[in-house]
């Protein structure tokens, strides 16, 4: 939940707390039975009300399509088939870099299926104010296979780290070398873990992909991706 960075002239790290959660209700109330996780996304602590949602916040904040996250939005009103209303709170709210902006629901396939849910959600997207949200996307435990989860964990953590000249120069080695696994990059390099790290930052950057969107390990292929190849042309 902290960020560190150790500056060049002091031993000593400086720590940043993250900013309060800008949930619309209070996630981790006072419980005697239950540990509820946060993530930090830009700054800001995200607080889950489940491990499910953890893992969900995880994966979006390390999406380099997705902006911004908030959890736990304000309700929106919407209306079922026989005209009542209903208050519902979604638990995320992404915006892309696009603009677009989208509502979203985390639940377990078994609640889906038992509430019926997707019926509710194909009743609200229609109503859904546009000031509000573009559109719904409902996730549950099948959008998140554990390559995808290893992977946004990994990235988030890389996050935490920086090193510019050994981002440069494992830019430079991927260039050189497009569809290398990232264990010949390290061997390649020299520069043993910190290769990883680097290589990792890079991915969760955007300047490095991994090759079939494979699980990042030492096996897998990574290449430059395409704005970073024309920035080392310019």
């Amino acid at each position: 939940m902290l960020t560190i960075e150790n500056l060049p002239n002091s031993p000593f790290p400086i720590i940043y707390l993250p900013k309060e959660s800008r949930s619309s209700r209070n996630v981790h109330g006072k419980s005697r039975g239950a540990c509820r996780p946060s993530v930090i996304v830009n700054g800001y602590e995200v607080m889950c009300e489940s491990g499910l949602e953890r893992k969900v916040a995880t994966v979006l904040a390390t999406d380099p399509d997705v902006l911004d996250l908030q959890e736990q939005p304000p309700a929106v009103t919407w209306f079922d088939a026989e005209g009542n209303a209903h208050r519902h709170t979604f638990d995320f709210l992404a915006t892309l870099r696009s603009g677009v902006r989208i509502a979203i629901p985390v639940k377990l396939l078994s609640e889906v299926k038992r509430l019926n849910f997707q019926a509710t959600i194909d009743l609200m997207a229609p109503q859904l104010p546009r000031s509000f949200a573009d559109a719904i996307k409902l996730i549950t435990e099948e959008f998140l296979p554990l390559d995808i989860v290893h992977n946004a964990d990994l990235l988030k953590q890389s996050l935490r780290t920086s090193n510019p000249d050994h981002d440069e120069l494992i830019k430079k080695l991927v260039g050189e070398r497009r569809g290398a696994t990232i264990g010949q990059i390290v061997e390649i390099s020299r520069l043993e873990g910190f290769a990883f790290q680097a290589i990792s930052r890079l991915i969760a950057r955007g300047s490095v992909r991994v090759i079939n969107n494979a699980r990042i390990s030492y096996l897998a292929r990574v290449e430059l991706i395409r704005s970073s190849v024309n920035e080392e042309n310019a």
